[in-house]
């Protein structure tokens, strides 16, 4: 009996069976849908049920399948329809699909009600899910009715939250900062590049940034990315960024949306960023997108804090050389808050004591005879923002920026001098040997007061005003008005003094005679902006994400302003003026930009774009069309394949003389003489994980038009010469593979990166190199990054990082010879003709935390710059060096013969700071 109904039920669930495992196949072209729905009940046993009204409006179809199971089949027909399927016991039961509706609102964080940037939101019920923008703002579409959302952010705990919506609605989410994902420094900070499309970037927030060791213990912004492939290693000390072969002007740093120039300090040793007042960076070296423009390398585009909305909390930090201040808290709870963070150096404070002993002890030694010396340098950076909420939909925002450089070294002495001959006094004997003598008369020079005085001051100062507003569920508006300036002076003033006794040769009668003599040569450069930016996010749906604005920029140029003031007063007066300035170049920037961030398949993203831009400058105008395309395609989960194209054009020029950031160099525009920088870079490349690596491996190739150089033998202070007839343009050429493997274990994490690059210049016009290609200064084959990360307890952490790269490229004579005046004069065959020695460098940082009461800690931090003493050239030198003359006698006279030199700076630099955090 038990055999029978076992038999029973194989022979009436085995066709069942059979069918709900058959394939499906369909060869129909354009006929109506009612003819797939019979093959696919004939071939599947299911029936469908459904309005017949469902159906009326239906196009024909024509559609081809082979041997696919059901849903597949039923997904192919129906799923780019108003009509979804749900398979219900023997039945396919048609309907119409639901009108989606928008859930939208902001995440921030619990404690502090900070905005959180790229956030994620995701629908467990639906599969769909969204991004926060910069301002935490995100917009997601689901079907009405049941959904369940998971909002997630690296360093916060998740959870779910269940909802029913049946229209569009606001919902707001509040992140709990989570103790147990802070060992995890990496994971997630350095995006998954497997999902989105760009190629190139690269997202870090503030606890990763302050996590790499760096120069003299300061946490730094453009350090870190130093740390990243396909960016060269420039000079040691430098905080510029030279970007896949380009220059250190090609690079758009913005701040709040605040275009900044001028990113250094101490002659390029610190970056303008102060580590306190970061929250997030995006850094794009690829594939641009389109609200981008106006630079050819990169984009480094940070975001600063906003302000703690609900307590007042601060650190306050000591180190070697520099001490840091931050403050942020509500100005009224849960509507208004602040942030103020200030750093400055003291190597002033240090220095300026001890030469005042020195010089008042030389002074007291010898009122008569004596020489003081002082010299102080030290920078600061004030950054300040305020956040103010109307209402859930608009905020704004004020932030402001100033940060500048002082170097200053004064000299005096005094002298009382008594100048004998031969038969006492000394006896000019013509006015060509002592000019302020009168000839035939002896004399001696008594209190004689000589002074240099050199003051040299950069900075810059700039602000923004952010309006932002949700005007519904799906558009977001950011509104910006922006001013910027930057401005160096560079003032020497060398004074002379005393007074000339005179003896007639004949009568022996002396009379004295006051003399001064001034020379104060004076040289400033500056550029200042001024407009508004206006941006736009529309979330169509949960497969476009568009984005549209328009930016006007007012520049006022005043590239290079020289004036010489001599005089001379005595027995023969005489003053001299000499004055030298450029006019005041002003010009408008107009850009137009849209992108839409598509998801075409569930394989197939693309973000595609079109940037417009207009210069217009001296009654000329330049107009730019740059097209931008960024595709991803998913070969599985895990991996991916992808492919961009960008075009870049610049307007604006840094020009350099030296490898060291300095006040002297020129921010110029483009003219009516020079024309604009112009890019084309294609890359591509596949990005994937493999047992728990995140892997990348991505190739380029760039190529730049009307690249800016000075030409061979210009000198920058020439005040007699226009700086447009100093420079030459040609074409810079860059190709290469970048290669990264990153890591994150329970307590330690990492990654480890290489760099394969080529870098080349040519100026077809023969002013530079004679019109021959020469490789860039930054043109370095091989690089290798290695970052160590690792947390012992909640005590101690431990971060190592190591670079190498072959050397840089400098210009150097290969020989020297007389010329026809009896002259030593120098041979140069080429530009950047000799490869410095090979760079390479170990930093450690310690951390040791004591945590205290009430939330507070105090962080003692020690590190190490250079760890084994590598000697890394900071700049090279012809020298002369002797050896044994094997003609000679055991040797002597030695014979001379040409070498080069090089000089570092920076041999091994032990620090420690001390962090309170309140």
């Amino acid at each position: 009996m038990r055999r029978n109904i076992l038999l029973l039920l194989l022979t009436i669930t085995f066709p069942l069976a059979a069918v709900s495992q058959g394939k499906i196949e369909l060869n129909l072209e354009n006929r109506p849908v009612i003819e797939a729905l019979r093959q696919i009940e004939k071939q599947s046993g299911y029936t469908f049920s459904y309005s017949p009204s469902l159906l009326k409006d239906f196009p024909k179809v024509t559609i081809r399948i082979t041997d696919e199971p059901l849903e597949e089949a039923l997904q192919a027909l129906f799923g780019k329809t108003n009509i979804r399927f749900v398979i219900q016991g023997k039945y396919i039961i048609l309907k119409k699909r639901p009108k989606e509706i928008t859930v939208s609102g902001f995440i921030y964080d619990r404690e502090s009600h900070e905005s959180l940037i790229a956030a994620n939101v995701y629908d467990l019920i639906s599969g769909h899910g969204a991004v926060s923008n910069n301002f935490g703002f995100y917009s997601l579409s689901v079907p009405p009715g049941e959904i369940e959302l998971r909002p997630s952010y690296v360093g916060y705990a998740s959870d779910n939250y269940s909802f029913t919506v049946i229209q569009d609605t606001v919902i707001h989410f509040f992140l709990q900062p989570s103790s147990l994902l802070k060992e995890v420094v990496v994971d997630g900070e350095l995006k998954n590049p497997v999902q989105h499309a760009e190629t190139g970037k690269i997202s870090l927030n503030s606890m990763m940034l302050k996590a790499i060791p760096a120069f003299m213990g300061e946490s730094d912004v453009i350090k870190t990315l130093q740390q990243m492939p396909g960016v060269a290693v420039g000079t040691d000390g430098m905080a510029g960024l030279y970007v896949r072969g380009g220059n250190a002007d090609e690079n758009l740093y913005l701040v709040d949306g605040n275009p900044l120039y001028h990113v250094h300090h101490l002659l390029g040793l610190f970056s303008t960023f102060n580590p306190e007042a970061v929250k997030t960076m995006d850094f794009y070296k690829g594939s641009f997108p389109a609200r981008y423009g106006g630079r050819l390398s990169s984009v480094v585009d940070v975001r600063m804090n906003d302000g703690d909305m609900k307590k007042f909390s601060g650190t306050a930090s000591i180190g070697l050389i520099s001490s840091r201040l931050n403050f942020q808290g509500p100005i009224i709870k849960d509507k208004t808050s602040f942030s103020v963070s200030f750093r400055r150096t003291y190597l002033d404070l240090l220095a300026r004591p001890a030469m005042y002993f020195i010089n008042r002890k030389n002074e007291k030694k010898d009122p008569d005879n004596y020489d003081k010396i002082d010299f102080a340098y030290y920078f600061y950076d004030l950054n300040a923002k305020v956040n103010h909420k109307f209402s859930d939909r608009s905020r704004i925002y004020l932030s402001l920026y100033d940060g500048k450089d002082k170097l200053f070294a004064n000299s005096k002495s005094r002298s009382k001098d008594i100048l004998y001959g031969d038969s006492g006094y000394i006896s000019y004997t013509s006015e060509t040997e002592h000019p302020d003598i009168p000839a035939y008369q002896y004399a001696y020079n008594t209190n004689t007061d000589q002074s240099t005085n050199i003051d040299i001051g950069w900075g810059t100062r700039m602000a923004s005003l952010n309006w932002t507003y949700a005007v519904n569920s799906k558009l977001f508006s950011n509104a910006t008005l922006v001013y910027s300036r930057y401005q160096s002076d560079i003032s020497v003033l060398s004074e002379s003094k005393g007074t000339y006794i005179f003896r007639d040769n004949e009568n022996q009668e002396e009379r004295s005679e006051n003399f001064y003599r001034s020379f104060n040569p004076i040289y400033k450069s500056g550029i200042e902006d001024i407009g508004y930016r206006l941006d736009f996010d529309y979330a169509y749906n949960n497969n476009h994400l568009i984005r549209f604005g328009t930016a006007l920029l007012h520049h006022d140029f005043r590239p290079e302003e020289s004036r010489v003031f001599r005089k001379i007063e005595g027995d023969r007066s005489k003053n001299d003026t000499i004055t030298y300035a450029n006019d005041q170049i002003t010009v408008q920037e107009l850009s137009l930009y849209a992108e839409d961030e598509m998801e075409l398949t569930e394989r197939l993203r693309v973000n595609a774009g079109m940037h417009l831009s207009g210069f217009f400058v001296q009654g000329k105008s330049y107009l730019s069309a740059q097209p931008r395309l960024a595709a991803r395609y998913l070969l599985s989960e895990d991996f991916s394949l992808k492919a961009s194209y960008g075009k870049m054009s610049q307007y604006v020029h840094l020009l350099q003389s030296s490898y060291i950031n300095s006040p002297n160099d020129l921010w110029v525009p483009i003219t009516k003489n020079v024309k604009p920088l112009s890019s084309h870079q294609f890359s591509a490349g596949i990005f994937g994980r493999y047992r728990g690596f995140d892997l990348s491996a991505e190739t380029y190739y760039k190529r730049s038009t009307n690249q800016v150089e000075y030409k061979d033998g210009a000198t920058i202070l020439a005040s007699n010469t226009n700086w447009e007839d100093r420079i030459a343009q040609g074409i810079g050429t860059s190709y290469g593979l970048e290669l990264m493997a990153k890591k994150s274990f329970e307590k330690t994490s990492g990654w480890i990166g290489y760099t394969l690059s080529w870098a080349n210049r040519q100026f077809p016009n023969g002013e530079i190199n004679q019109g021959k290609v020469y490789p860039a200064k930054y043109d370095n084959r091989h690089k290798v990054n290695a970052v160590l990360l690792h947390k012992f307890n909640s005590k101690f952490d431990l971060n190592v990082s190591w670079i190498y790269a072959t050397g840089n490229w400098t210009t150097l004579p290969i020989e020297e010879y007389i010329d026809m005046n009896g002259n030593k004069r120098q041979y140069i065959h080429q530009r950047n003709n000799h490869k410095m020695p090979n760079y390479q460098r170990l930093d450690l940082s310690f951390n040791y935390y004591r945590h205290k009461k009430k939330g507070r800690m105090g962080i003692w931090n020690f590190s190490i710059y250079n760890a084994y003493m590598h000697h890394n050239s900071f700049l090279v030198l012809p020298d002369e060096s002797f050896a044994p003359d094997p003609n000679s006698v055991d040797g002597y006279p030695q014979k001379s013969y040409p070498t080069y030199q090089s000089y570092s700076i920076f041999p091994i630099i032990p620090s420690f700071s001390y962090t309170y955090k309140f």
